[in-house]
């Protein structure tokens, strides 16, 4: 009695339920809505953290675009070139002597790194007579400025301001490239620092401000050594070939015609060298005589062959006919 009532209340159900009636009960409702909400926000939390790390690239953007547009505006780079060259001077003298004393400074490594700046003449000997870095600073910077200043002089203001605004576009230029590669290669790895209970949005933050300015000391010094020693030339143009005029066409319109254009240009020729009274004209070269031809050998020519005769003419155009 029970299974009879059990398969007729399955078959009620089945023929009183279409196939394409949804399912509605709360619980699952509420179940699927807690899920799309929980969704949304992580996707929202993920736009949010892609816009900060977007921020840090587009400030440090904002800085080279605007340092490059005041170049192309024709800036004047004179009191910058001094500033830069004031601290690679100073960058110098604290990497080769740490200490004030001059028994642990390291002279010949401070000449040679300062001969990559500019072709100094100082001397180790005479830096030895330094006794403290303020001293050295003095003594360097001093070179520094005057060769700087003989290079202007020889250059000319205007010269040295052009020279320096296109070698600092370039560094410039150079440079941000190489920190773009850097920054791609440190996003693909900073979600590693999760790892280790660091924030990976603020260590990108804080790396990606250490690594541009590195890349801003970088240009400074790549800009003093540059400058320093740049060689300029000016390009000369070419001067442009003298124009022919007068031309005149003197070969006869007709072939036929030049054996007699050319009787009379000698014939010119020699009436003008007679009336001059010049030295005679080189004897004429032997024309080529051309042998008859034996009419036994005319026969024997092809037909499509050049007649023997010299004419030009195909033999059954000319003597074969």
């Amino acid at each position: 009695m029970r299974l009879f009532a059990s398969g007729a209340m399955n078959w009620v159900m089945n023929r009183a339920l279409p196939d394409d009636v949804p399912i509605e009960a709360k619980m699952v409702t509420k179940a699927i809505e807690r899920a799309q909400n929980t969704v949304e926000q992580r996707n929202a939390e993920i736009r949010k953290n892609v816009l900060k790390y977007d921020e840090v690239m587009n400030e440090q953007r904002k800085v080279i675009y605007k340092r490059r547009d005041q170049i192309l505006d024709a800036a004047d780079l004179r009191d910058e070139a001094m500033e830069y060259l004031a601290e690679a001077v100073d960058g110098v003298i604290s990497t080769y002597c740490v200490s004030d004393f001059s028994e642990e400074w390291d002279l010949e490594g401070l000449v040679a790194e300062l001969r990559s700046y500019w072709p100094t003449e100082v001397t180790v000997d005479e830096l030895r007579t330094a006794t403290s870095t303020d001293e050295l600073y003095e003594r360097l910077m001093g070179e520094a400025t005057a060769y700087y200043e003989r290079r202007e002089a020889e250059l000319g203001p205007e010269t040295m301001r052009e020279v320096e605004r296109q070698v600092m576009l370039r560094i410039i230029d150079q440079k941000w490239r190489e920190h773009l590669y850097e920054m791609d290669y440190l996003q693909e790895g900073i979600n590693l620092r999760a790892m280790a209970q660091k924030d990976p949005l603020v260590e990108w933050q804080r790396e990606g401000f250490e690594m541009f300015g590195q890349m801003m000391q970088s240009i400074a010094q790549d800009f003093v050594k540059y400058v320093m020693h740049a060689q300029v030339s000016v390009a000369t143009q070419p001067q442009p070939e003298p124009a022919v005029r007068d031309v005149r066409y003197t070969a006869p319109e007709d072939p036929s015609q030049a054996g007699d254009g050319m009787a009379a240009a000698a014939a010119a020729q020699a009436a003008a060298e007679a009336a001059g009274g010049g030295a005679p004209p080189p004897p004429p070269a032997a024309e080529e005589t051309r042998q008859p031809v034996v009419r036994t050998e005319w026969d024997k020519t092809p037909r499509n062959a050049p007649c023997p005769c010299g004419s030009g003419k195909k033999f059954k155009h000319c003597h074969g006919r």
